[in-house]
């Protein structure tokens, strides 16, 4: 039996942090991102200024697998404390934050009163 693990390139969160923001320095321009906690998630949203080429100076992240190589006493101990993995015994369909009259909802076409009177007085307006 050998032990087969790959690690992927990834980046550690601090989870205390909500929102933080940067700057990138990339030759003759700066390039800024916000990073931001999706609220009730494990999520992140990520948004980079797009119009700053970065290339040169980094390499880009691929997320292919790198298979990790281990000694033999490493190897061994591994191989004991691995655990079988399993299905869960229950389900968790349920969270407290969900609402169950939300779903099923994105099919349903209603008009926004207040929207369409802005919209009629302005086409009037510029009658």
């Amino acid at each position: 039996m050998v032990p087969c693990n790959t690690e992927y390139p990834g980046f550690i969160y601090d989870n205390t942090i909500r929102e933080t923001n940067s700057i990138i320095k990339c030759g003759r321009c700066q390039k800024m991102f916000v990073l931001q906690q999706v609220v009730n998630s494990n999520l992140v949203m990520l948004v980079v200024q797009a119009d700053c080429d970065c290339s040169r100076q980094y390499a880009p992240i691929t997320l292919s697998p790198r298979e990790v190589k281990y000694n033999a006493t490493v190897k061994c101990n591994r191989m004991k404390s691995q655990k079988i993995r399993r299905r869960p015994e229950s389900c968790h369909a349920y969270h407290p934050h969900e609402n169950a009259k939300d779903c099923g909802g994105a099919c349903e076409i209603s008009i926004s009163v207040a929207l369409f009177f802005m919209s009629l007085v302005t086409s009037l307006g510029l009658r």
